[in-house]
């Protein structure tokens, strides 16, 4: 059985990234200004580019090489470049197609929220969602019937192991992940827009190579040489940090 406890920090997730992507764009309208179209464009971006185009490509690479997970440093190395190359190349052709008028701060920044937010959301609602329907048919008895006979029993029963065996600070620790995640994006936002603005790809590269060596060690813990969540989290939090200085300096260089 899965504890109410469980459930309800699966739900919390949910509700804290809703909650992270709303109130960025109230500080953000409140502190700095809001620009409504970079917002969008973000927001739009991030689920064609992340979600729709990358998506596909690791559909085709993981199909050709169904063993991926035992080689976590090239499947580290590919994940991350693929991430990189696509988010950051994503967003600098957006700014250069449709975003001409908000090349400034205010336009990078509500750009970033909207990036940054609407991931905050998708990853929520895609990776949380399917273990709450998964919970509730463990603890209604209803698992075995309708998932374990729709999949592989191997595959079936390490997605109810899984379940089980996940507790609340498994999950409630996607709370503070998706904040310093969102800092990231705003980050990685700002130096792409320096990059149209100062007219160097240079800086794309920068930030293509900087976002692959942050998502290299999380490969790690994804294909189980890393079993320690908090190892990931205070890495993620350095990171998050690490943004924030970032984002203060990309400011006053965009801002003059």
């Amino acid at each position: 059985m899965i504890s109410n406890a469980t459930i309800l920090s699966m739900i919390a997730v949910i509700i804290f990234s809703i909650f992270l992507f709303v109130s960025a764009i109230l500080i953000t309208k409140k502190r700095v200004g809001l620009s409504l179209k970079p917002l969008l464009i973000g927001s739009v971006g991030f689920v064609i580019i992340t979600q729709v185009l990358e998506k596909l490509l690791h559909v085709v690479v993981i199909t050709g090489f169904p063993n991926y997970a035992e080689h976590p440093w090239a499947f580290g190395l590919y994940g991350g470049f693929a991430a990189g190359i696509f988010e950051e190349l994503g967003r600098y052709f957006l700014f250069i197609w449709l975003l001409k008028k908000y090349q400034d701060f205010k336009g990078g920044l509500s750009f970033g929220v909207g990036w940054g937010g609407i991931e905050a959301v998708v990853i929520a609602l895609s990776t949380v969602v399917p273990f709450i329907l998964f919970a509730t048919m463990i603890n209604a008895g209803t698992f075995d019937s309708s998932i374990g006979a729709s999949l592989p029993s191997d595959q079936a029963a390490t997605i109810k192991e899984t379940v089980l065996n996940q507790g609340v600070s498994h999950y409630l620790w996607g709370i503070p992940e998706r904040f310093f995640a969102l800092l990231m994006q705003i980050a990685f936002t700002l130096l792409v827009l320096l990059a149209v603005i100062k007219k160097k790809l240079l800086y794309v590269l920068l930030a293509i190579v900087a976002h692959a060596a942050i998502d290299f060690p999380v490969t790690f813990y994804q294909t189980g040489y890393i079993k320690s969540l908090w190892v990931i989290e205070m890495y993620l939090a350095f990171v998050g940090v690490l943004s924030i200085l970032i984002i203060k300096r990309l400011r006053k260089l965009l801002v003059g």
